[in-house]
């Protein structure tokens, strides 16, 4: 069967069935594949899988992180439900009256918290009389103390029942450890922290004695790379990343981002200043700074950036997770031991 396009092209028209089927045996093909499959090759020369998606894992790893998520809630849901009919069993009750069981305990909302919570959301209620809005919030109120019955009632439960996860996330996207960006502490860290920073951003300045603070307190066990993102608006910021790459091409970026950082104020002059003081081949120097390549690289960074759609600073990625803002000593700490513990549990799941 043919038909006509629209600039007189005549084109066969595949049965539908046949068409489906060849999609589906695609998609059982590509779900077959491995890293180390092999999926061409030239001249005997092997390309992999793992190599097709390494040179485009920026791209497809929000989109990974993505799948991963939805595949973390699905499978969070379904070990709970193997918890509530393994404890429902257990009970000999159903699993709606194990439910119903979990959310008892003491409720008590007073009358403070409904007025505070009424005046906070009058808008919200214009269309009823106060006594209804209060009533509604009180029983909205009632609700979640039940709820957190229930989530304390689920924790204790999954104490209680031998639970095992072997779901790893992603592959940490391997360009963004490249060698090339300024990076500190050991390459086989647990803890991978990406920082997008603007040398101009006073919130950027702030969370630097932070960073020193967790390289301090977790020296082996967590890895710093920081990435340029500087932002439209700051005058020098441009500036002042490629001439902090300059002073990383020779071996001074560290110095000269700290001294960045402690200036009132940056411009060209502190640029050739600071590379004075650092002890910096200043012609080399120079001629780094109106380098094309000193302009690609920053590019290079802003281009990760946007991908993993970050637009403001300080923005970080923490083994794959994107985080926003100027965070706290006891943030990172938060979020590093989550990792640590995580990692932990699947070593220990792996050896069982």
């Amino acid at each position: 069967m043919f038909f006509q396009t629209s600039r007189g092209i005549r084109v066969r028209k595949r049965p539908l069935a046949a068409c489906c089927g060849l999609v589906l045996l695609l998609a059982g093909s590509a779900l077959s594949q491995t890293p180390e499959t092999v999926v061409a090759s030239v001249n005997n020369i092997e390309i992999t899988q793992k190599q097709v998606d390494d040179s485009v894992s920026v791209r497809i790893y929000p989109l990974q992180q993505q799948l991963y998520a939805i595949r973390k809630a699905a499978l969070e849901n379904l070990v709970t439900t193997k918890i509530l009919e393994g404890e429902a069993a257990a009970r000999g009750v159903s699993i709606e009256e194990l439910r119903r069981q979990l959310t008892l305990g003491e409720v008590n909302v007073t009358r403070a918290q409904v007025e505070e919570a009424y005046s906070q959301n009058a808008s919200f209620f214009a269309a009823m009389s106060p006594d209804e809005a209060r009533e509604r919030l009180r029983l909205d109120l009632e609700n979640q103390e039940r709820m957190k019955h229930y989530r304390a009632g689920l924790d204790a439960l999954r104490k209680k029942w031998t639970v095992r996860l072997n779901f790893a996330p992603p592959a940490f996207v391997t360009e963004l450890d490249d060698g090339v960006s300024p990076a500190k502490g050991s390459k086989n860290a647990a803890v991978t922290i990406v920082e997008f920073s603007d040398f101009e951003c006073p919130y950027c300045n702030a969370v630097q004695r932070t960073l020193k603070q967790v390289l301090e307190s977790y020296e082996s066990e967590v890895r710093l790379i920081f990435k340029h993102l500087p932002l439209e608006g700051h005058r020098n910021s441009l500036p002042a990343a490629r001439a902090a790459y300059c002073a990383a091409e020779q071996d001074r970026f560290w110095q000269f981002h700290d001294a960045l950082f402690v200036a009132k104020e940056l411009s060209p002059a502190l640029f050739t200043q600071i590379a004075n003081e650092l002890g910096l081949g200043l012609p080399k120097f120079q001629d780094c700074l109106k380098s094309e390549q000193s302009r690609a690289a920053v590019v290079k960074d802003l281009e990760t950036a946007r991908l993993f759609r970050i637009e403001s600073t300080p923005s970080f990625i923490v083994n794959g997770k994107v985080i926003q803002g100027a965070l706290s000593f006891a943030d990172f700490q938060k979020i590093i031991e989550r990792e640590l513990s995580q990692r932990a549990t699947q070593k220990q799941s792996s050896t069982n």
